[in-house]
């Protein structure tokens, strides 16, 4: 489940003639009563999802899912004592994943943690703490340095603060896939401190985020997994070229690209160098103006593109002939992203890669008439699709299936 209006989503109370029988169930980008959910899917084995700490209930006793073996669960503002009762409701799981927002110091005790997670097998997480969480007290990484930490579960964890100021701070597990380096939410100098002895090969990270701020200092550790690159940019002053991001790095397992926009002040030949340094390239999400500077080459390995619009300036925007040069440079595309403003005959886009695509989503902007709306009407009177299957979500997003 993704792409809905919070107020589009009800769960209506369970039959009691009838039990169901979902045992795996994600949601993304949309909240959800968990009491509910939890009453009425009791054969949960796996959930995954954001949700709001009201929205827990955790004054109210929970069902004890007696399946749910894996939980990865996203949450904001929560206490650990409220922690400590949403966990009495899965006595059984196994697999923990606890990625949490505005947290206090209460949420960084290696020894609480440890009571708690006797019998699971796999803990991550990541916690970002409030601007004042360690005003009064310092963070015991030492806590988190037991026997139960480093010998018996062999979980090694990373705390990163900056030297700048005191309101950035952020927890997480060195095993974790949910790693972005540099972290977002520091700002300023960063300075790392770990409970593991030596630079870790990080082998379950398979998603790194990178900005040019902080490529002037080293990588902590070694990425060997890594499958999916997101570079952006948020300084012009630094002379970075695009293979700064990748030192260190093996690039040869990278299915997923993402080049941020700011990176089109580099000349086009480093586009060209870097995406041929990707074997394995399948994914590649990219800035109009980056694009066009892939026509002159054929990428037939790239099934899955995403086309980021400007929306500072019309000058990079999609004509008949960059229609031609696009199929021809990307003949093998199955699944299509792109924004309606960025091309200015979508119909003739469609009728050429129709044999090709098996997925397209149409993003539009939010303020818009009906006029103006692609509706499934629109899109059988002006073009040469007839069997698909179409939705349009909360934010004006169309998606077809062919």
């Amino acid at each position: 489940m993704s792409g809905f209006d919070d107020h589009d989503v009800k769960i209506r109370p369970p039959n009691s003639t009838i039990i169901s029988s979902v045992q795996y169930f994600h949601i993304e980008f949309i909240t959800i009563d968990l009491l509910s959910l939890l009453a009425v899917a009791p054969m949960l084995h796996t959930l995954n999802g954001s949700f709001e700490t009201p929205d827990l209930k955790l004054g109210i006793p929970h069902p004890h899912l007696l399946y749910l073996e894996r939980l990865r669960i996203e949450l904001w503002a929560i206490s650990w004592t409220e922690m400590t009762t949403l966990f009495s409701s899965f006595p059984r799981l196994a697999y923990l994943t606890v990625i949490a927002d505005n947290v206090d110091i209460d949420m960084a005790n290696g020894f609480a943690w440890a009571q708690l997670l006797k019998y699971v097998k796999h803990f991550e997480f990541k916690f970002q703490f409030y601007y004042d969480a360690f005003e009064q007290q310092s963070l015991n990484l030492d806590s988190f340095r037991t026997k139960f930490w480093l010998e018996e579960k062999k979980w090694f964890v990373t705390f990163d603060r900056s030297s700048n100021t005191n309101d950035s701070s952020i927890l997480y597990s060195n095993s974790s896939s949910i790693i972005i380096y540099p972290p977002h939410e520091i700002f300023g100098t960063l300075i790392s401190e770990t409970t593991a002895s030596e630079p870790t090969l990080f082998s379950h990270v398979h998603c790194l985020i990178i900005n040019d701020q902080y490529l002037k200092y080293p990588l902590l550790y070694r990425y060997t997994h890594i499958k999916e690159l997101y570079l952006s940019q948020v300084t012009t002053m630094l002379s970075t070229t695009l293979k700064d991001p990748a030192i260190g790095l093996d690039t040869s397992r990278i299915l997923t690209c993402n080049i941020g926009p700011e990176w089109s002040r580099n000349p086009s030949y480093e586009h060209i160098e870097f995406l041929h340094s990707l074997p394995c390239l399948r994914r590649l999400k990219v800035s109009g103006i980056n694009l066009k500077r892939l026509f002159l080459h054929q990428w037939p390995h790239i099934v899955d593109l995403k086309i980021e619009y400007d929306f500072q300036s019309r000058l990079h925007v999609l004509y008949s002939n960059d229609i031609d040069a696009l199929c021809h440079s990307f003949t093998h595309i199955k699944r299509l992203d792109i924004h309606s403003s960025f091309i200015t005959d979508l119909p003739l886009l469609l009728n050429r890669m129709k044999k090709i695509l098996t997925t397209i989503v149409i993003r539009q902007p939010r303020k818009i008439n009906d006029e103006q709306l692609i509706t499934c009407e629109w899109i059988e009177q002006n073009t040469e699709l007839k069997k698909f299957y179409y939705t349009c979500d909360f934010w004006n997003s169309v998606r077809l299936w062919l």
